[in-house]
Formats: structure tokens, C-alpha cells, sequence
């Protein structure tokens, strides 16, 4: 399954030259040109990944990246910031407690494909890494649901306030009786068992 990648820019000619070059790579990418529909168009596709621009009019890439990290739904989405003024963005890289990496405009093509392919392989252990927690959890829940066995000894129901050696668990009525062989004649009244023991090359850049 190709992995989704969505590009936030207002630039039309840049978003269309970019989605093409991703296609080739064999990614899945969809264009949203207006930062307004941003988040909407986020939460419709649930993107792997996303591009996004920082400059752009009515809503900034750094109000769009704010939206993203306070929605639970989406805050774990990795996002690169694609800009002119990187150094500038560097200061919105860590919006809401998450690292995004920021790249300039214009990105070469081969720095942009080997970004992406990280951020994708680092989300692709980290989803892998809750998924075995979750299994992880639901298995522990599963065990605590089992019966509990009560040590039977002092206060504990069909006691009689004896003296009591050691506590042991009561499996009474559960399991049917043994039937005791008789003691040999002669011998006490105890009885004993015996033990047992491939990508194309990118080109220089998108734009």
C-alpha cells in the first residue's frame, strides 16, 4: 500500500510540479492549495505524512501546525515544513512538544525522498511500538479476569481456629477427592507417595 503523503501550499504551480515527482516515487499525495481547509482535509484523508508550507495567506503553516498538534486525532502525523525562511521556522519546529523537521526552499528532490522515508520508517516503528504495548496491556487484563484462588488459613471460610502450618491454596470442590490406599498393618497411620522424581535516482530538485 502506497503511502499517503499531503501537501499544504498555496502555491498551485509548486504543489502540482511536487505531487508529480512524489507519484513517481510511488507515493499517494493529495494537494490541498487552501490553508483554510487544511485541517478538514487532514482529518478526510489521514495522511502518513505531511508537507507543509509555512507562508501562506489567511492561516500560516505555524496556525496549521498549532491545529494539528492540539488534535489528539492527528497530532502524531509527522510534518515537514517546506519554506523560504527556514531558519525563521526553526522556531516552529517544535510546536506542541513534537519535532518536525524544516527543509528550504527550493528542496532538493533527493533530500526531500530520504526525509520523507525517515519520518516514514521512524512513525512505522512507533505505531509497531504501541501496538505490541497495547497487546501487551489487553494480555496483563486478561490474566488479573482469572479466579482467585484464596490461601486458605486463618479467617478464611470452613476454618475452624486451629493452629494452621502453612497456607495452602483450597481447590475443594473443584476437584473430586482421591481415595487413600489403607496403611500397611503394622505401619502407622500416615501414608506417604513416592517421589517423582528500489527507487528511481532523484533528480536535482522540485522546484
Amino acid at each position: 500500500m502506497r503511502s499517503r503523503i499531503q501537501i499544504i501550499d498555496d502555491n498551485v504551480a509548486l504543489t502540482t510540479l511536487l505531487a508529480k515527482a512524489l507519484t513517481k516515487f510511488d507515493y499517494d499525495p493529495i494537494v490541498e492549495n487552501n490553508p483554510l481547509l487544511a485541517i478538514n482535509t487532514v482529518r478526510h484523508y489521514m495522511p502518513d505524512l505531511i508537507l507543509l508550507d509555512v507562508m501562506m495567506p489567511e492561516r500560516d503553516g505555524g496556525r496549521v501546525l498549532a491545529d494539528l498538534r492540539n488534535d489528539l486525532s492527528l497530532r502524531y502525523i509527522p510534518v515537514i515544513l517546506l519554506t523560504a525562511i527556514a531558519r525563521e521556522a526553526q522556531t516552529l519546529a517544535s510546536t506542541g512538544g513534537i519535532q518536525s523537521t524544516v527543509l528550504s526552499k527550493p528542496v532538493q528532490l533527493q533530500e526531500l525522498i530520504q526525509t520523507i522515508e525517515s519520518h516514514l520508517q521512524a512513525a512505522k516503528t512507533y505505531n509497531q511500538l504501541r501496538a505490541d504495548d497495547s497487546e501487551e496491556a489487553e494480555s496483563s487484563s486478561r490474566f488479573q479476569e482469572l479466579p482467585d484462588f484464596e490461601a486458605e488459613g486463618e479467617g478464611s471460610p470452613g476454618h475452624s481456629g486451629g493452629p494452621v502450618a502453612s497456607p495452602s491454596l483450597s481447590f475443594s470442590g473443584q476437584f473430586p477427592a482421591r481415595e487413600e490406599a489403607p496403611p500397611h498393618p503394622g505401619e502407622g497411620s500416615a501414608f506417604s507417595f513416592p517421589s517423582r522424581s528500489d527507487r528511481e535516482k532523484p533528480g536535482p530538485s522540485v522546484w
